[in-house]
């Protein structure tokens, strides 16, 4: 089968997640993310009934909004490149254990589920519920957690039922701290953190070295072949316009980059690049020369 032998390749830096989305027909994430557990030993070693996991993983992935870009696809490449950065820093050997792994593949799966298609800065400009309900503090991402976290709540989707109380407890604290390290607004003061004590030797500083793995993986398109990072950036583009138009009918001002009559994203990737992307991975394969192949982008 074709999305059998694109899974044979979960393992390489270079990934075409269109591909299996295609192969297993609008399945990625959930046929992804339930090999990667099964593989890793993480459904035998925790006692996880198959069948509800493959349910809790389906519900996430229609719970996805079906955006042109942070959609349930580009949550699964975020997920296989978090597995592939994991594996080459060793960070499954040294600084995770099973649960802890098990919690960094679900924070992939889950950072951006139930997203509007909109910027956090939209929903606080526009006070949107979500803005409100979080008092305008990563609104974007309190929902992506709560609103998962939401499902487990169902006897029928609860996966993690036959955890015990403290690995629920560890599992949701380190799920909950990784998915809020992807707002944007928190990047600097991360990579700032990260740069002063590179080497983990504590919880804090473990913890702070997973945050930047998935906020490299959140941005992996960037290292795959130029033919899938321009699918991924000209979806990018589209749905900042979408925005845009959003913001010309309300009248307020229109977010730049994201006017339709003018320049979009795809023509600020430089910028991008130079003073976000590059640090990024720069920090973390300086820490774990085993991710030294994301400086190739």
């Amino acid at each position: 089968m074709q999305s059998e032998r694109l899974l044979d390749q979960v393992d390489s830096w270079e990934f075409d997640t269109w591909a299996l989305q295609e192969a297993t027909q609008g399945h990625a994430l959930s046929v992804l993310g339930f090999y990667l557990m099964q593989r890793a030993g993480l459904v035998s070693r925790f006692r996880l009934k198959p069948i509800v996991l493959a349910r809790l993983l389906r519900a996430i992935e229609s719970g996805y909004v079906d955006n042109p870009y942070h959609s349930a696809i580009h949550a699964a490449d975020v997920l296989q490149t978090m597995h592939v950065i994991i594996h080459a820093a060793q960070l499954h050997v040294h600084y995770l254990d099973a649960l802890g792994l098990l919690a960094s593949y679900y924070a992939a799966i889950v950072h951006d589920f139930a997203h509007p298609g909109l910027t956090g800065d939209f929903l606080i400009a526009s006070s949107d519920p979500l803005a409100i309900r979080y008092n305008d503090r990563s609104p974007l991402e309190n929902h992506h957690c709560a609103a998962s976290f939401g499902l487990l709540r169902r006897q029928e989707l609860n996966a993690l039922a036959p955890l015990s109380q403290s690995e629920r407890n560890a599992f949701r604290k380190q799920v909950i701290e990784l998915v809020l390290a992807t707002d944007m607004k928190q990047h600097f003061s991360i990579l700032s953190h990260f740069n002063t004590a590179p080497q983990p030797v504590d919880d804090t500083e473990r913890l702070l070295s997973l945050q930047l793995a998935l906020k490299c993986a959140d941005i992996g398109h960037l290292g795959e072949s130029l033919e899938v990072h321009k699918k991924w950036l000209s979806n990018l583009e589209e749905e900042f316009f979408r925005q845009g138009d959003k913001e010309r009918e309300l009248g307020i001002p229109i977010s730049p980059l994201f006017d339709r009559s003018k320049q979009g994203v795809s023509k600020s990737q430089v910028g991008f690049y130079d003073f976000v992307a590059l640090p990024l991975v720069h920090a973390l394969s300086s820490a774990f020369p085993g991710t030294q192949q994301l400086m190739r982008w």
